[in-house]
């Protein structure tokens, strides 16, 4: 497939491309006689540090028992049964964590990947790492476009490359327009999207399904930045609520999409919202063989190693993720809507969706002036927000909350102290 759209792949890095190989035969149960990188850590690869290894998991909530346990797994693998934690480990993932990515991409959004596909996949230090890769992969003679609402350091890495941004207007409640893309798509151009939208929540399969259409027919690409498509909920009557069956239903539309148009999409996505797990920094990407081979080269100049730990810990949770162990995003989601349903009923103005759909973990507050100055007025009382201008391209007079910032305890009353807080000083 002729993808005018990204750069000539380079050469591999070396010292990646040696390390690669090694772990490769390693998993296979092939010898292995290894010169390839200075991988200091593998020098006690043959003795046993600890002893022994115990953790009990505690009162944790629902669904998250069997993160907790998985995170146990990872880490006796990673330190305990020989200490490989302290190793180098390839950067892009080893086989077995990108069949588990394959996995994911098969279960989750219909890609049409073999088993064996792994030259298709690759697993990143985050999700974030693996956008940064995609979007770096571009040709410099290429137009990238944009709604005008989405993720900001998107803006950031384009003033870094000789491609052309594309901010496109804003359609009603956070959305982008449809018809301003399908006028200024232009053949080979790139259209990046986070869906559910970071930061206004956003949510339509359908309009999704309609610009992919429109990129494939211009013989472009559609970056869909999708960590969030295990936390939505519904807005009916003012009023938010999870039910499982809705989820479902959306995440059955949205798998439509790349089953038809895969050849035409780079996915990416990550355990961050979905297990509970920001932290580790596990994302993944499917794209074309081209494009993973781009995004491979770019991060291994500058990772030598995986974060080993991470990566390790991050596959034992995407195993039980895809197995069905876990289910804690639909704890969270729940929790999303009641904490959102706090919002409201204490008035603080949101930009609210048209379609009654809400996802990702964020709120816009509409302001009364602009977000920057509401966001240090509020920093002066001790309430933190996020101005909205690095989301939207421009000034704006909204500012963005996370509704996950705050932990959760019984009666989710800490949560309550700080809207209060906040609706305190809006009145």
């Amino acid at each position: 497939m002729n993808q005018p759209y990204i750069k000539a792949t380079p050469e591999p890095p070396a010292i990646r491309d040696a390390m690669a190989k090694a772990s490769e035969r390693e998993e296979g149960g092939l010898p292995v006689y290894d010169f390839s990188s200075g991988n200091i850590g593998r020098l006690i690869g043959d003795y046993q540090v600890f002893e022994g290894f115990s953790l009990e998991t505690g009162e944790v909530p629902e669904g998250f028992q069997g993160v907790a346990e998985a995170i146990k797994r990872g880490l006796r693998k990673s330190f305990v049964e020989s200490p490989v934690g302290l190793s180098y480990s390839p950067t892009g993932g080893t086989g077995i964590q990108k069949k588990n990515v394959i996995k994911y991409f098969q279960q989750v959004h219909n890609v049409p990947l073999s088993d064996e596909q792994t030259e298709r996949v690759i697993v990143a230090a985050g999700g974030q790492q693996a956008m940064a890769a995609a979007l770096r992969s571009i040709s410099p003679e290429t137009e990238v476009l944009v709604p005008k609402w989405d993720y900001a350091p998107v803006v950031g890495i384009a003033s870094d490359e000789s491609w052309k941004l594309i901010k496109l207007p804003a359609s009603g409640s956070g959305g982008f327009a449809l018809e301003s893309l399908k006028e200024k798509a232009n053949k080979g151009s790139v259209f990046y999207t986070s869906m559910p939208n970071n930061p206004s929540g956003y949510v339509s399969a359908e309009k999704l399904s309609k610009a992919v259409e429109v990129m494939a027919e211009k013989g472009g690409a559609v970056i869909w930045d999708a960590p969030y498509l295990f936390t939505m909920f519904e807005l009916r009557d003012g009023e938010a609520s999870f039910a499982p069956d809705f989820l479902q239903d959306e995440l059955a539309q949205f798998s439509e999409i790349a089953e038809e148009y895969s050849e035409h999409m780079c996915i990416l996505s990550s355990i961050s919202k979905t297990c509970l797990s920001a932290g580790l920094r596990y994302g993944f990407a499917t794209a074309s063989k081209k494009w993973i081979d781009n995004m491979n080269a770019i991060i291994g100049r500058e990772n030598l190693s995986s974060p080993t730990p991470s990566f390790i810990i991050g596959n034992e949770i995407l195993t039980d993720f895809v197995d069905g162990k876990i289910r804690v995003h639909e704890w969270a989601s729940r929790l999303l809507a009641s904490r959102f349903n706090y919002l409201l009923e204490n008035d603080v103005p949101l930009l609210l969706p048209e379609n009654g759909k809400y996802g990702a973990l964020y709120a816009l507050m509409e302001t009364s002036e602009l977000g920057s100055k509401v966001k240090d007025k509020l920093a002066k009382q001790g309430v933190i927000t996020v101005p909205a201008k690095p989301f939207f391209g421009d000034e704006v007079n909204a500012v963005r909350l996370s509704l996950v910032s705050v932990p959760f305890v019984e009666g989710d009353k800490l949560w309550e102290e700080n809207v209060d807080k906040l609706a305190g000083l809006i009145d």
